[in-house]
């Protein structure tokens, strides 16, 4: 019998696009390691890190996180389709700071994948909207006023109702705000029929390869005796 510590937590593609220098880098990197490094550099292409997770709110729900960070260079995007191709989660990021213009081009991307989902067919992608560096944002040297502020949180309060009600989540990779909040919630929104299908799946995968290294076992036992005693004689 598979115990359950024997099954692997299942794979989830999670997708991170928008403009360059948004945090995307550096969101990845505080999830990943819980540190912030001011001197990260632009991303070439795409970067792909894993993480096994488990839920801080509902522990027994773990991923295995497969994490897509592309380029948010101009440059670079006609290859970010392939990226964002199958993926479960898209982390559509922008910069709180500098609203205008990064939240422009998240509403761009926003379309791209609903364009492809449509002409391709593929599996809807969850998205969600991610308004990072957000402790610039609140920076009394950031020159936005409170007024200010609450006029851009409105704006994206608006776009996400009126897109299917896309979930908005602020966050700060230099303090590491929301950020575990954001991948506690791509857990705990999963309904408990994607854990258990996959569980079954899974034993029932590892119970039929271990019968089947046992049968490969005897066989090979077998084969060695009648090799054996063809010898003799």
């Amino acid at each position: 019998m598979i115990e359950d510590s024997e099954i692997p937590p299942p794979s989830y593609k999670i997708v991170l696009l928008g403009d360059s220098s948004v945090g995307k880098t550096s969101l990845v990197h505080r999830f990943v390691t819980n540190k912030f490094d001011r001197n990260t550099a632009n991303t070439i292409g795409a970067a792909f890190i894993t993480k096994k997770y488990s839920s801080t709110k509902l522990p027994e729900r773990s991923l295995k996180f497969e994490i897509w960070d592309t380029a948010g260079q101009e440059r670079y995007r006609s290859l970010t389709p392939m990226y964002y191709r199958n993926a479960r989660v898209a982390l559509i990021c922008f910069d709180l700071h500098n609203f205008e213009e990064t939240f422009k081009t998240a509403k761009f991307w926003i379309e791209q994948i609903e364009v492809n989902e449509a002409r391709d067919s593929t599996d809807p992608i969850e998205i969600r909207l991610i308004g990072n560096k957000r402790d610039l944002f609140l920076e009394e040297s950031s020159g936005l006023d409170e007024e200010s502020r609450q006029a851009y949180l409105e704006q994206v309060k608006q776009f996400c109702s009126s897109n299917n009600n896309i979930k908005f989540h602020q966050t700060s990779a230099v303090d590491g705000f929301g950020i575990t909040d954001l991948f506690d919630s791509i857990i705990d929104d999963l309904d408990d029929e994607f854990f258990t299908a996959y569980a079954d799946r899974k034993r029932a995968e590892l119970e039929a390869n271990k019968n089947g290294d046992q049968f490969g076992s005897i066989l090979s036992s077998r084969l060695a005796q009648t090799t054996n005693a063809s010898r003799c004689c």
